[in-house]
């Protein structure tokens, strides 16, 4: 039985009402479908949510900022409805709500409001050096939402058919695994999970500290501890015996496991990549960043990203 009962969407209304078209992006219609497809899979509840921030420098070079709040509210009712009614057509139980404010925040809050399973949104891209710095709606969610967050790109079909977990052995990675398990299930789909193992003796054998014959040897032994804990992971994850269609590797690498993991998303045609992320906020943690959140930049396919079980939202 899957653990996904509450499923949040994120609705952008913004391209669609600048275009005067009832029309949704290609990522976020990609987010709606794969939410009612995992709804209807999971048994889950969807709420879809839009938020109206009339304050957005790139709306006011439009049309006056009164005249645009009541587009966006008038066309958002209309559209919030039909995609409810679309998900009773698909056989899901969703409701929706139209409220006022940023996206990103008043998704995060009614993610810990109700406590969702999961958070599912599109994504404009992040080509603009502004969007970067001061991050979108996605990368927004990545530093402070508690829930897991999919975020959906443009793809032929709602359901993934390969999936790649990457794995840093913690406990969150655990987390990822399990829910990238249950979604492949409810796919049909292969889960690769890959561990990225980068020896910490090469440094001390490059420094001198080690001799070449003490290197190899505790190379070998920390390569075979890694595959151990892997399949470890597995079992814990899987509760119990490795499901068929889990796949655990360990790739030995020298460097970021970033390098390693694109050239597997691009070479396996992987739908759905999933990880932990510890989701810094601030300033900082847009500089110095980490895995989950380059990757969201550069990877070709969707995200999922999983908290860490003691993650503070900073809202």
């Amino acid at each position: 039985m899957s653990d996904v009962k509450k499923i949040l969407v994120g609705v952008d209304l913004l391209q669609a009402v600048q275009e005067r078209d009832s029309r949704f992006s290609p990522p976020v219609e990609q987010a709606i479908k794969q939410a009612l497809w995992l709804g209807g899979k999971a048994g889950a509840e969807v709420t879809f949510l839009a938020a109206v921030e009339t304050a957005e420098t790139e709306l006011q070079a439009s049309v006056a900022g009164e005249e645009l709040a009541k587009r966006i509210e008038d066309f958002g009712e209309t559209a919030l409805r039909e995609l409810v009614e679309r998900a009773g057509q698909a056989g899901v139980k969703a409701q929706s709500r139209l409220v006022s404010g940023k996206g990103w925040v008043e998704l995060t809050h009614e993610a810990v409001r109700g406590a969702y399973d999961l958070a599912i949104v599109g994504t404009r891209g992040m080509g603009a050096v502004g969007q970067f710095l001061f991050g979108s709606t996605a990368m927004k969610l990545l530093h402070n939402c508690p829930a897991p967050v999919w975020v959906a790109k443009p793809a032929a079909q709602p359901a993934p058919q390969r999936l790649l977990v990457a794995s840093d052995l913690s406990s969150v990675s655990d987390a990822a695994l399990r829910l990238a398990i249950q979604i492949g299930s409810l796919a049909g789909a292969s889960v690769d999970l890959v561990h990225v193992f980068v020896s910490p003796f090469a440094r001390l054998w490059d420094a001198g500290l080690l001799e070449a014959r003490q290197e190899e040897k505790h190379h070998a032994r920390a390569l075979a501890d890694a595959r151990t804990r892997l399949e470890q992971q597995v079992a814990r994850a899987a509760g119990g015996q490795a499901p068929a269609h889990v796949k655990p590797e360990v790739i030995e690498g020298v460097g970021h496991a970033d390098v390693y993991l694109l050239e597997l998303v691009k070479n396996r045609q992987i739908d759905l990549l999933v990880m932990g992320t510890m989701a810094r906020g601030g300033i900082p943690g847009v500089f110095i960043g980490n895995t989950a959140e380059r990757l969201l930049v550069q990877a070709g396919c969707s995200m999922l990203a999983v908290k860490p079980a003691d993650f503070k939202c900073p809202l």
